[in-house]
């Protein structure tokens, strides 16, 4: 590769102890070699920090490694990292997931393929279990062949971005960093990143994508995803309706609404299943003002505004579901 442009890796830890060595070998082992690596760990309460420093030694990594004495978040504790971040391009990597050893040459490959109008470049993922056991494939629909069944939309993807399911899986992405520090990071009002930052970034800059699965996510039971189903008093579904909110000031025409009301309509019944009535009944609102809400989801409000319980039903889905 003639052009090899430095690339920051931050990785995020709060009590990854059983899988922080991993991820620290999986950026060991990237045939890329122009990296900086920036390891931060949350407050953890286990071992972390331990097997942070014993694991750097082994496989001999230079890194910034910053331990914080309290647990500040995801988004404020990724800010601490991008601020010393001085590669072109930057992976957030979660200390459960790894990076396969063509992971950066290929997602620097893509971007300097690209012009400046490209603010991210994403692919595909491969998921384990906490045992480290392959449990799909691919986060797209593919044939037996591994041919994907549907197309990516990449460029101009705003609109897809505003909409649920997501268009990519979250590990699979890198972003220009420059383009990340002028929209100031990560929101540090939320409980969770990602959604918003695709949200501000794909409504200025366009988006890139390669068919390759090359980062393995790990589904853990204890991981920030799985708090979106916690019942009652839900951070997460807290701060996606405040996203939703941000995303409608941003939106510009009706098609950007009416995707958007999918994303609020999908909330709104999760906010429903999980007692989270208060909320249920803001995603309602605005939801009024994205599109014309369907029978079904006047229901879910009148039945969020008497209070209707129906969690321990839904718990047992989930738990049938997984």
């Amino acid at each position: 590769m003639q052009n090899t442009p430095l690339v920051t890796i931050i990785c995020l830890s709060y009590n990854h102890a059983p899988f922080i060595e991993d991820a620290i070998a999986s950026i060991a082992h990237q045939f890329y070699q122009n990296i900086e690596t920036i390891i931060i760990d949350d407050g953890s309460t286990d071992q972390s920090v331990n097997k942070i420093t014993t694991s750097l030694q082994k496989y001999n990594l230079q890194a910034q490694f910053i331990a914080l004495p309290h647990n500040i978040g995801n988004c404020k504790a990724f800010n601490i990292g991008l601020k010393e971040a001085k590669g072109k391009y930057v992976i957030d990597l979660a200390a459960d997931d790894m990076l396969l050893k063509n992971r950066v040459s290929d997602d620097v490959n893509t971007f300097e393929s690209r012009g400046e109008n490209y603010g991210a470049v994403f692919s595909d993922v491969i998921f384990i279990n906490e045992q480290g056991k392959q449990t799909a494939d691919s986060y797209y629909q593919r044939d037996s062949n591994g041919k994907l069944l549907e197309k990516v939309q990449e460029g101009e993807v705003y609109e897809r971005v505003l909409r649920n399911p997501p268009l990519f899986s979250a590990p699979s992405i890198i972003y220009r960093t420059s383009y990340l520090k002028a929209l100031g990071g990560y929101d540090e009002t939320l409980a969770y990143e990602d959604y918003d930052i695709w949200i501000r970034l794909s409504r200025k800059y366009q988006f890139a994508f390669y068919d390759k699965a090359n980062t393995q996510k790990r589904k853990v039971k204890s991981s920030l995803s799985q708090r979106f189903y916690k019942r009652r008093g839900n951070e997460l579904l807290k701060s996606t309706l405040k996203i939703c909110l941000k995303a409608k000031r941003l939106n510009q025409n009706k098609m950007e609404d009416l995707s958007l009301s999918k994303s609020v309509a999908y909330h709104l019944r999760l906010a429903y299943y999980t007692e989270n009535f208060y909320l249920a009944k803001a995603y309602f609102y605005l939801l009024k003002k994205t599109t014309k809400p369907s029978f079904m989801e006047s229901v879910f409000y009148y039945l969020s505004k008497l209070k209707v319980k129906v969690f321990p039903i839904y718990y047992q889905y989930l738990k049938l579901r997984q």
